[in-house]
């Protein structure tokens, strides 16, 4: 038998064990997730208000406060919680960083609502995510 023939012969089965793994690992994933409607989501209000000098700015300060949606509920609760000093620290980091000129935007709240979800489901939770930021308090001196 030559080479060819040999080799014509050896790849519809190759294929074909290929489509077999291919499916067996898509039916032997990880158990899915329990699934759960984010408009149900809490909201958690435990970080208690963070006051910072803006860039630049000694003369100056900032204090926010703010909530945070929370998903999967009990799971997410639970390590925002576990996780708040963590929260705390990369929030005050976020906020000395900032410069007066950008406090003063007027879009301001939603910038800065968009930067903590951005910071919060990166660098500080792993098995939950932040849906939603509230600002519920934001005052620059």
């Amino acid at each position: 038998m030559t080479y060819k023939r040999l080799l014509s012969r050896a790849l519809p089965s190759v294929a074909t064990i290929l489509l077999v793994v291919t499916t067996l690992a898509g039916l032997s994933g990880c158990a899915s997730t329990a699934k759960y409607n984010v408009s149900e989501c809490p909201t958690w209000e435990g970080l208690e208000s963070i006051q910072v000098n803006p860039a630049g700015a000694r003369d100056r300060h900032l204090r926010v406060q703010a909530a945070f949606r929370v998903c999967p509920p009990v799971e997410g609760l639970a390590e925002i919680e576990r996780k708040r000093i963590e929260l705390r620290h990369e929030i005050i980091s976020l906020l000395s960083s900032q410069s007066v000129q950008q406090l003063q935007d007027p879009l301001r709240a939603e910038n800065l609502c968009q930067q903590l979800l951005v910071l919060v489901n990166e660098k500080v939770l792993k098995k939950s995510e932040v849906t939603e930021v509230f600002i519920t308090e934001m005052h620059l001196q």
